[in-house]
């Protein structure tokens, strides 16, 4: 789809939705649009009452989508792309950055709150969406509000907290194709009018829909169980106690890299048909995630309030794959990621007359961690398979050369002059080799935000985060003793550290306008930071500066037609210094960080909602950005990758749906229809834009319907993922493009199945 057609496509949805709106007869109070009340700013506000380019979801509303992945959230949200590689390796990118590494080196740049603690660390960002009161996803540095790894935006998850008013239960089975199965059940029990608490658990499973002809179960399933509990206490007046304990664990199948260069035996190369991984059962993720939560709020009187926030986060993530994406034994990985951290933040919010509100306080920050990666190879193999010398030694070919001449792969290895193609001589013992990284951070910070009310009308808000970290890295290399070539893609490393302090602030500061409760108009200019990488690996030790970034936006949130239509609209442009992109080490398993120098991107981006009619509700998005390096850097120099455009990052991205009700009135219930469609354009998987290592413009249709009673208290749905069984890409290129292997990940086909979810 060309891009004009997309502009055109939404504009004229857009104004067909405001001309239906017109002319439909007005609406009882009780049938507008609902608010959704956020606390992206630390206080309760109306998401239209928030100066910043914000998109809430609540629970239900996600629920009305089939939303239970992160990675589908993201087609409903402007601006906004979440990768689900695997549940080990998801990336998030808002407005085109990415935040997706394993180093434990290396800081996020989106940073992912749950429940108010920072979970952005990659390989533990990844939670179940179940039993949720609410998601907000914030765009632009949000340093000030959510720490250091804000640097262009943050993902928040409210879960749904237990309360004093009544017993409350509910629960969902669903079962479709591939093996489908959801159970989900949550209850809320008040032990008293002080008391309360809350339980909720998913089981989740689904086979893989790529079959796997090396044995084992299909690639890509999924296994996923999750358990919550919270207690609310409320000891004295005007104070509030919340307790919260996570548990999680993902037992999901391998992922499909599909080499697109050797097919499997009987097959073809195609990323959407049947693979030939080695180790079969081997393949998968076995992820755990622990957290515990206790948020104290105590209202001093009616101006000030104290907000203690303590949390425990640990992860233990063990995934094998195939790297080279072949029934060949040549890049057998696997990755060992673990991590902890401890966090502490106390706030002070205060209120002073109508004229100053906002907060301040301090924080620490601990995290622990370390990501291992092993290889195991078979040496004589790697050497035959070498594609076109990729790898750093010679392309040694069959055993006698068209020439007639000994291959020296024999002499080299040490194997009798058998002649004959392929390799007739028993496999050897397998060589292998890992590395591992390690990082230790500390963070110490200071923050204040204020909003002052100049006039009923206007209103300016600033504030600052000021930031001291400890940083301590470390990385160590090993190879077998028995190895010949593989130690030059992994020579042996002794423990190698390098420790760095580094000192930061950032800041926003925002102009507000609103004549009145139906509009508000915004403009903002923000100073957001990813924390410097102190960089430890096989050849290299140094420190990358802090990648800064300047953001501009403008922005409105209106409402129209009595409550009947929101309109939210944004743009926004970036200048970017230092700025940080990932690459691969050339003949290596490693990926670094590379200062690409300056960079830009600009955009903007627009949320319809409407009740059009008291039967109907309907929704459209629409997000634009155009994000690239920058052809020289500050100084007149040409750049490596300049023009290059951002990875991960559609220029174009939309979405469209809404939910169709009719009344059964003799049956005291109501049929609904609830259909989505989503599109984005053209993205490239890498900074080097490689041709092929991309995925072409696509779009997805969903379809939800079924049958609900008129008290909400049970409802079956029949729903339909990818209704067209479009083939598009997750990912392209991985860890297979660093020898000259890229290998490419298959979406998901059409999905179908029902839906039985009660309520007591």
């Amino acid at each position: 789809m060309r891009a004009d057609t997309v502009r055109r496509t939404t504009l004229l949805a857009g104004g067909a939705l405001v001309a239906m709106l017109a002319a439909a007869p007005a609406l009882a109070e009780e049938t507008v649009l609902e608010e959704i009340v956020v606390t992206a700013q630390k206080r309760a506000q109306s998401a239209q009452d928030v100066p910043i380019a914000l998109t809430a979801y609540t629970g239900d509303d996600l629920a009305r989508l089939g939303v239970d992945q992160l990675d589908k959230l993201s087609n409903y949200v402007p601006g906004l792309q979440i990768q689900l590689q695997s549940p080990n390796n998801p990336g998030f990118v808002i407005r085109g950055i990415t935040s997706d590494s394993g180093s434990a080196q290396e800081e996020a740049r989106v940073s992912v709150f749950v429940d108010g603690v920072p979970a952005s660390r990659a390989r533990g960002a990844n939670i179940e969406m179940f039993d949720l009161e609410r998601v907000e996803v914030l765009k632009g540095p949000q340093g000030t509000l959510f720490g250091r790894g804000a640097q262009i935006g943050a993902v928040s998850i409210i879960t749904a907290k237990p309360d004093t008013d009544a017993v409350a239960i509910n629960g969902r089975v669903a079962i479709g194709d591939y093996g489908q199965k959801t159970y989900e059940a949550a209850a809320n029990v008040p032990l008293n009018d002080k008391v309360a608490i809350r339980v909720a658990g998913i089981s989740r499973d689904r086979d893989g829909y790529i079959d796997n002809l090396a044995g084992g179960e299909a690639l890509n399933g999924v296994g996923v169980k999750a358990l919550r509990g919270s207690f609310l206490l409320l000891p004295v007046e005007r104070l509030t106690v919340t307790g919260i304990v996570n548990y999680q664990e993902d037992d999901y199948t391998g992922t499909s890299f599909k080499n697109k260069v050797f097919a499997p035996q009987g097959g073809d190369t195609s990323p959407f048909s049947a693979a030939q991984l080695n180790r079969g059962e081997g393949l998968g993720v076995d992820r755990k995630l622990f957290n515990a939560t206790l948020n104290a709020e105590y209202e001093i009187n009616d101006a000030l309030s104290l907000t203690s926030i303590t949390a425990y986060r640990e992860f233990n993530a063990w995934e094998d794959f195939d790297a080279d994406g072949s029934q060949a034994y040549l890049l057998e990985f696997a990755e060992d990621a673990q991590g902890t951290q401890w966090s502490q933040e106390f706030r002070l919010n205060y209120k002073v007359d109508d004229k100053l509100e906002g907060f301040a306080g301090v924080s620490y920050f601990y995290e622990d961690g370390f990501q291992r990666v092993p290889l195991s190879t078979d040496e004589r193999q790697l050497a035959v398979f070498n594609p076109g010398g990729a790898l750093p030694f010679p392309n040694f070919g069959p055993i006698i050369t068209p020439a007639g001449t000994l291959n020296p792969l024999v002499a080299l290895l040490g194997l009798p002059p058998t002649a004959g193609n392929p390799l007739p001589f028993p496999l050897p013992a397998l060589a292998t080799g890992e590395f591992t990284n390690f990082g230790t951070n500390k963070a110490y910070e200071a923050f204040a935000d204020a909003t002052y009310h100049v006039t009923e009308e206007f209103s300016l808000t600033g504030g600052l985060r000021f930031t001291h970290e400890e940083q301590d890295s470390a990385f160590v290399q090993s190879v077998s003793p028995t190895a010949i070539l593989l130690p030059a893609l992994f020579p042996n490393v002794a423990r190698r550290e390098l420790s760095e302090d580094f000192n930061s602030v950032v800041g926003r500061l925002v102009a507000t306008y609103q004549p009145n409760r139906d509009s508000l108009f915004y403009a903002s200019v923000a100073r957001g930071r990813r924390p410097a990488v102190v960089q430890v690996d096989a050849t290299n030790s140094e420190v990358l500066k802090n990648e800064i970034v300047w953001s501009y936006e403008a922005g409105t949130k209106l409402t129209f037609l009595g409550d009947r239509l929101r309109a939210n609209a944004s743009a926004f442009w970036y200048d970017y210094s230092n700025f940080q992109t990932s690459v691969r080490v050339p003949n290596s398993a490693l990926t670094r960080v590379d200062d690409a120098g300056e960079a830009r991107s600009y955009g903007f981006e627009l949320t319809l909602n409407a009740r059009a009619a008291d039967w109907l509700d309907l929704f459209a998005t629409y997000g634009y950005i155009n994000a690239r390096i920058d052809d020289e850097d500050s100084n007149g120099n040409a750049q490596a990758l300049g023009g290059n455009t951002f990875r991960l990052t559609p220029k174009h991205a939309f979405s469209l749906g809404g939910t169709a009700t009719y009344g059964l009135d003799a049956a005291d219930a109501e049929i609904f229809f609830t259909p989505s469609f989503t599109f984005k354009s053209r993205v490239y998987f890498e900074d080097a834009n490689t041709p092929g290592i991309e995925q072409g413009p696509y779009g997805l249709l969903n379809l939800r319907a079924g049958i609900r009673s008129a008290d909400g208290r049970w409802t079956a749905t029949a729903y339909v993922e990818n209704a067209l069984d479009r083939e598009y890409l997750i990912d392209a290129g991985n860890t297979g493009a660093s020898f000259g292997l890229p290998t490419y990940i298959a979406g998901p086909p059409r999905f179908y199945g029902v839906e039985f979810a009660v309520k007591f």
